[in-house]
């Protein structure tokens, strides 16, 4: 089995697609986390605002 270096440029756009496509998927789960964070201490503080200990 030997390698064809006609494939070489496709393999290259293959793997490439495939970090790009990690690193979005690492963005949205930076973004869905940092919102559910934010949210969670924003509610936290409007408890603590209202009096309630």
């Amino acid at each position: 089995m030997t390698f064809s270096h006609d494939l070489a440029p496709l393999l290259v756009f293959y793997v490439a697609v495939a970090v790009l496509a990690v690193l979005v998927w690492c963005l949205i789960v930076y973004l869905v986390l940092r919102l559910a964070i934010t949210h969670g201490l924003r509610a936290h503080q409007r408890w603590i605002d209202d009096g309630k200990p």
